[in-house]
């Protein structure tokens, strides 16, 4: 079984009604359900948004809980200069950088092409 890293904007997908990546997210999540996991990075994204567009955190927080494992992979200093050089070398966000180096040698999920310019197995939820 090979595990699949979630990126935060499947999780704004499966949990948006009107996100248009929304079924495919779903398809995802039916099918690999057991396979997937996620950071604390994905729970600090949330809650920055959930902040930022006046949404309960607590709830956000907590359903992702419910529906994946939740992870806080040690990447130390190595790590995030890692997530530093990626931020340079392909204009990633911090947040995208950190997801990289976070899901290691586990395929991403996410609708985010960057992902596949750094060499990274993307399962691509505007495909399913």
């Amino acid at each position: 079984m090979i595990d699949l890293y979630a990126d935060t904007d499947f999780f704004i997908a499966l949990l948006s009604k009107k996100d248009r990546l929304r079924k495919s997210a779903e398809a995802i999540y039916s099918k690999h359900k057991d396979e997937l996991w996620t950071s604390t990075l994905t729970l600090k994204e949330l809650m920055i948004l959930a902040y930022r567009e006046n949404k309960d955190p607590i709830r956000i927080v907590e359903s992702i809980t419910e529906l994946v494992e939740i992870r806080d992979p040690a990447i130390g200093i190595e790590g995030h200069l890692a997530a530093c050089y990626l931020m340079r070398k392909y204009n990633m966000t911090p947040f995208d950088a950190l997801h990289a180096i976070y899901c290691g040698s586990d395929a991403i999920v996410s609708s985010d092409k960057i992902y596949d310019s750094v060499g990274l197995k993307r399962v691509a939820l505007e495909e399913n």
